[in-house]
């Protein structure tokens, strides 16, 4: 499968619902998977798992993140890879398997400005 845009999100400290809370809010996870984006989890998924559905992928993180990631980027060969996490370990992590880090803070963008994932 050959995609455009793989978005990866971290759970503890990224997303709402992980602990502690993160900043970004479930629905744009929804948001970006009505506009095609390949939308997953890599970390601490049984978190979310009962607060989104229909997402591409859900794979636990520590200690297997590299090889997660690696696998995502497999799965996908996309051209853009985006990890969005919030640790410095992370950041380390992403680079390494080939994904941009993005912070969790700096993860904001309006949909409607963003061109559609094909």
């Amino acid at each position: 499968m050959k995609t455009t845009v793989v978005i990866t999100f971290d759970v503890d400290g990224t997303l709402e619902c992980g602990e502690p809370k993160g900043p970004i809010k479930l629905d744009i996870l929804r948001k970006l998977k009505e506009e095609k984006f390949t939308v997953g989890i890599v970390g601490a998924y049984q978190k979310v798992q009962k607060h989104i559905g229909n997402l591409d992928f859900y794979f636990g993180g520590d200690p297997h993140k590299i090889e997660h990631l690696s696998k995502v980027r497999e799965m996908f060969k996309p051209r853009l890879a985006l990890y969005v996490a919030d640790r410095e370990s992370d950041r380390a992590v992403a680079l390494k398997t080939g994904f941009t880090y993005v912070c969790p803070e700096d993860f904001i963008f309006d949909l409607a400005e963003v061109p559609q994932a094909k």
